[in-house]
């Protein structure tokens, strides 16, 4: 019986671990993300499970480097760099990473976070 405790146990943590769903966010196209790093007004939309009052709750830590204007509707966020600069531009990815969000999608091809700064944000 202790066994079979034991496997039971196993089992959920197992399901617990590794059933955890992965969060995206998107970039609409190259060219759209591009322009906006380049302008300092950075679009990505957000999945859904990502709500208006987390990202207005995150964006508050943030105010230093950037604001972030959000339509729940279409779930995308707007970041508008205060200074925009590589290092202002890194600290999305703690925003995104305090969301759940662990990889962004351009194009068809997903990054995780450090790629995604280094292929479009740096």
């Amino acid at each position: 019986m202790k066994k079979v405790t034991l496997l039971v146990l196993a089992l959920g943590l197992n399901l617990l671990v590794f059933g955890q769903k992965t969060l995206s966010a998107s970039a609409k196209n190259l060219a759209e993300l591009k322009g906006g790093v380049a302008s300092g007004h950075i679009q990505l939309a957000l999945p859904n499970e990502v709500t208006e009052e987390n990202v207005i709750m995150y964006a508050k830590f943030y105010t230093n480097m950037f604001t972030v204007d959000f339509d729940a509707k279409s779930h995308v966020a707007t970041f508008h760099m205060l200074a925009n600069d590589a290092n202002s531009r890194r600290v999305i990815l703690r925003f995104l990473s305090a969301n759940q969000i662990v990889a962004v999608q351009v194009e068809n091809k997903s990054y995780d976070l450090g790629a995604f700064f280094e292929n479009y944000l740096q």
